[in-house]
Order: C-alpha cells, then sequence, then structure tokens
C-alpha cells in the first residue's frame, strides 16, 4: 500500500465519519511545550514543542467526537543542543462514551537526524502513527474535573523504510491550572523497533486558545 493510497483512505475517513449536515463544528488551537527527561543513561533528554489546529465536528446523531488536528512538532536534544526531529501532517481521530476512549491516525512527514545527530546523516521518512487513549471517568476530590488520567499507546509505521518504528505505552495525568492552561505529566515507555527500548518522564505545558 504506497503513500498516495494512505492519503485518500485517510481523505475518505474524514468525509465519511463527519457529514457536514450531522455534525457542530468548532474550531481551536493548541501550543504544548514538553520536556522528556530520560530515566536511565541509554537514551538523551528531548525538549518538544508541538502547534496545532483543531477542528471538532461533534455529532450527536453519530454518538461520536471527531476531530481533525493539522500540527507542526520539533524535538530538541537537550544533551546536543540540536534539534533532532521535525514532523509536519494531519491527524485525525474520534472519541467515545464521553471522551473515555479516543483512537486517532496520523498520515506525516518526519526529517530526523541519526544517531549521532549530525547534519550530514539527515533522514526524511513518511509515516503513519496510530494513538490510542483511554480516559477513565474518575473524580480526584478537590481536583473534581481538573485532573485527567490518560492511558495511551502510540504506533509508528515508517513507509520508507517499510517496517514500523516505534511502540510507546504511558500514563499522563493532565492537570488543569487556568482556563486554557494544563500541566500534563507522567511516564512513557518507548520500544525502539529492532533497536533499545527506553523509560522517560514527561512534563508538559499545554497552551490552548
Amino acid at each position: 500500500m504506497n503513500n498516495l493510497t494512505i492519503f485518500i483512505l485517510l481523505v475518505a475517513f474524514v468525509f465519511f465519519v463527519t457529514p457536514s449536515g450531522f455534525a457542530e463544528t468548532d474550531v481551536s488551537f493548541s501550543n504544548r511545550h514538553t520536556v522528556r527527561a530520560a530515566t536511565s543513561g541509554s537514551d538523551d533528554s528531548f525538549y518538544l514543542t508541538r502547534a496545532e489546529a483543531i477542528i471538532d465536528y461533534d455529532s450527536s446523531r453519530l454518538g461520536r467526537t471527531v476531530k481533525i488536528l493539522p500540527f507542526f512538532e520539533y524535538q530538541h536534544n537537550l544533551k546536543t543542543g540540536a534539534w533532532w526531529r521535525k514532523e509536519s501532517g494531519v491527524e485525525v481521530g474520534a472519541s467515545f462514551f464521553n471522551g473515555c476512549f479516543y483512537y486517532g491516525a496520523s498520515f506525516q512527514h518526519a526529517w530526523q537526524r541519526a544517531e549521532n545527530y549530525s547534519v550530514e546523516l539527515l533522514e526524511e521518512t513518511t509515516e503513519w502513527e496510530s494513538r490510542f487513549e483511554i480516559r477513565p471517568p474518575i473524580q480526584w476530590g478537590i481536583f473534581r474535573d481538573k485532573l485527567i488520567l490518560t492511558l495511551f499507546e502510540e504506533y509508528t509505521y515508517d513507509f520508507t523504510r517499510g517496517q514500523a518504528t516505534f511502540n510507546e505505552v504511558g500514563v499522563i495525568f493532565d492537570w488543569q491550572i487556568l482556563e486554557g492552561v494544563r500541566l500534563p505529566f507522567g511516564w512513557r515507555h518507548i520500544d525502539r523497533v529492532h533497536d533499545f527500548d527506553s523509560d522517560m518522564l514527561e512534563f508538559s505545558l499545554l497552551l490552548s486558545f
């Protein structure tokens, strides 16, 4: 299955699950700043920033909320002081049961440096990434409706290499401190397929507009 076929399927999915006559549309923007701190010496620590537009189709007839998210992400290696990876693409996803479950898939282009982060070893790839989230409806006492627990799994397939490259799982606590300001934090396990694994602590500042 080539890249064009995947893109056509993604567009078809968008039009299938978001008929304009059945949904209310809302558009917003977000900017996420994240530090991923390695818990062992097997990996470096990173700074990430991600900007995205969020187009929500909320359909009571379909019984789901569908999201379309054009995005750009930049990852910076804190040890070497150089950028490591850039991504640009579109994610399409749907949430079910009042947001307790979410599944999304993105078609993206990535620019990545090899492990020694040399400019001469720059790689360009086209990828498919899926994301599955579970948000248990747990109430946290005084943090009621302000703290959300998310369990997630992310899987990345590289069309250029013809193989999976990442499989990531983790848990995130998402704390809303002000309207439009959230502080997600948690843990992430990264399985680099056919390569080494690592564990990271993750701290973010999420701004919504």
